[in-house]
């Protein structure tokens, strides 16, 4: 009766672990698929208050305003990607956010 009681509770804990694991890959494509959400999708800006400028209005999924963490520049090809790495300020998730400057630089 106690190993069957043990199995359960494993079964049930296996099932939660990969429920939560889904949740949180299907959260990082959806993420991926935003304006800014990747390279591919990166928010064109003309100059760099741009970045600020976005970065206001924009929200996580939970609902919180972004905090950045810090930036990078990161040249693909005739594009010039600016990359702002940002906290959460309620579920403290942190997420990248492109942006394509290449007009800023030019």
């Amino acid at each position: 009766m106690t190993s069957l009681v043990i199995a359960l509770a494993l079964l049930a804990a296996l099932g939660v672990s990969g429920w939560r694991r889904l949740r949180r890959a299907r959260l990082r494509r959806a993420l991926a698929a935003l304006p800014g959400g990747s390279a591919a999708t990166a928010v064109e800006i003309e100059t760099f208050v741009g970045i600020d400028e976005h970065l206001r209005v924009r929200q996580c999924p939970c609902g919180g305003r972004l905090d950045v963490l810090g930036e990078r520049t990161e040249p693909q090809g005739q594009r010039v990607l600016r990359v702002v790495r940002a906290e959460c300020r309620n579920c403290e998730r942190i997420e990248q956010v492109w942006f394509d400057a290449s007009h800023a630089y030019h």
